[in-house]
């Protein structure tokens, strides 16, 4: 019962993120984002899942070409959540700011936190199992390179976002196209991101 209310509350919580977003935005941002999102989540999965064998799943109920159906919406409801929060603290639209702006750290930070939360979630019901080689363990099998996934998913993401949408009056089914197609390569810089922090990781406590 527990898994179910795992995986209907991300959906519950989606909706309740697109009513946000488009009273913040518009409804073309929503589309564009969640989109664009739903791409990232399943290519992020895949690749990480079936491909380079980073974790595997344990018995969720509702999936997607044997992907589970929450992460295609996870990632881009925390990214949104990242987004929404940094602009507040900041009082400044990232999507507007300068180059070099606050808010990717401030959003590397709240998939931190958020990863402290839900990885102990999946952890507790065996649903999501780490088979990265590190000794370094926050609790049970989750590494701490678990963090570091989160941070850089939602930081590539939105930068990706951010640097597509800046040519002025896009078609909103244009930039869609534009960001889906840009995805596979976020997930191969996050893939290579990935290797690099967990080699660091381990080189510092090894």
């Amino acid at each position: 019962k527990m898994i179910w209310l795992i995986e209907i509350s991300i959906i519950l919580v989606t909706a309740i993120l697109v009513t946000h977003a488009r009273k913040v935005y518009s409804l073309s941002f929503v589309k564009v984002f969640w989109i664009s999102g739903l791409m990232l989540g399943f290519l992020r999965e895949y690749a990480l899942s079936e491909i380079m064998k980073i974790y595997s799943y344990g018995d969720f109920h509702i999936t997607f070409f044997g992907l589970p159906l929450i992460y295609t919406l996870f990632w881009t409801n925390i990214a949104y959540i990242g987004l929404t929060w940094s602009n507040n603290f900041l009082e400044r639209e990232y999507l507007k700011a300068k180059p070099f702006d606050y808010h990717l750290p401030l959003i590397f930070l709240t998939m931190v936190l958020i990863s402290f939360f839900f990885e102990a979630l999946l952890s507790q019901y065996g649903l999501l199992i780490w088979n990265v080689d590190s000794s370094a363990k926050l609790w049970g099998n989750t590494p701490i390179l678990a963090p570091f996934a989160y941070g850089w998913t939602s930081v590539l993401f939105i930068k990706s976002l951010k640097l597509l949408s800046k040519e002025p009056q896009q078609n909103w089914q244009v930039l869609v196209l534009k960001l889906s197609l840009v995805q596979p390569l976020v997930v191969m810089i996050l893939a290579g991101l990935l290797l690099l922090s967990n080699l660091a990781i381990i080189l510092v406590l090894s």
